[in-house]
């Protein structure tokens, strides 16, 4: 009988508790471990480091946008490998999640329109020579 049963069925017969991590990491909880979101949330300048409090909006807009890079490129990559083996569905599938990923980025722009260019400019003062030309994305 138990072969008929739902996952969700088996875990609750076998009491297999949901409540308590099971990923090794620091975390209180399997998505905190898994996205290792301690680290991420820490890439972020402190309240007391921030130039202005607006730093915290431009690190943001301009991390996530290396992100979404990052899968960009990745998926081109995957397409492209789709592509020479033949495989055009799964190619432009994933071409499609790139192009996503390029409007993200455009669309998350919109929030540093919010800053000020006076905001801006006392941002910028602490990016030494650092510029969105120089993103590895």
């Amino acid at each position: 009988m138990q072969g008929s049963m739902l996952p969700s069925a088996l875990a609750t017969e076998t009491h297999e508790d949901f409540s308590e991590p099971i990923l090794p990491g620091p975390g209180a909880s399997d998505y905190e471990r898994y996205l290792r979101t301690d680290e991420l949330l820490a890439l972020q300048k402190s309240p007391d480091e921030r130039t202005h409090p607006d730093e915290l909006l431009f690190q943001t807009v301009h991390q996530s946008s290396e992100l979404w890079l990052k899968l960009g490129t990745s998926e081109v990559a995957r397409a492209t490998a789709h592509v020479r083996a033949g495989e055009y569905a799964a190619a432009l599938r994933l071409l499609r999640r790139a192009s996503l990923c390029l409007q993200f980025i455009t669309a998350q722009l919109d929030m540093l329109e919010q800053m000020s260019p006076w905001e801006y400019q006392t941002i910028r003062r602490v990016l030494g020579h650092g510029s969105g030309f120089d993103s590895p994305g």
